[in-house]
């Protein structure tokens, strides 16, 4: 997993999008773990390591920089290459939005580039 430091904390901001991505997880048996694969990665967030590859062709805002990042279902027992891909991105001030989750398994909840735009749209929007 590559890391990235920036500043020293950041404020991890899951928005409504994610926590509606998340809820539909855990209605789901094999799931059951979601919060705790989550909470790995928000730790090293909050410490300023940026995890995961960096999303070059999400038409953003300059001060913006989207990522994704591969978690492993610790629900399953298999590794981060069948497990989540959790999409977030980083404003300058300090400030990190968790934007969506999903499996790598559940084809039809993968959020195209188009889609990840619009709901990095919707939150600039609702701040």
């Amino acid at each position: 997993m590559q890391k990235r430091r920036v500043q020293n904390r950041m404020e991890i901001v899951a928005t409504k999008y994610f926590k509606a991505d998340v809820k539909f997880y855990l209605k789901k048996r094999r799931f059951s773990k979601i919060n705790d694969d989550i909470d790995t990665v928000t730790v090293e967030l909050e410490q300023g390591n940026l995890l995961g590859d960096r999303l070059e062709d999400i038409n953003v805002p300059e001060n913006i920089a989207v990522y994704k990042v591969r978690i492993a279902n610790s629900s399953t027992n298999v590794g981060k290459s069948h497990g989540f891909r959790l999409i977030y991105y980083v404003v300058i001030e300090g400030k990190i939005y968790l934007i969506a989750i999903y499996s790598k398994k559940d084809d039809n909840r993968v959020p195209s580039d188009k889609q990840i735009e619009l709901l990095i749209k919707a939150v600039l929007e609702e701040e």
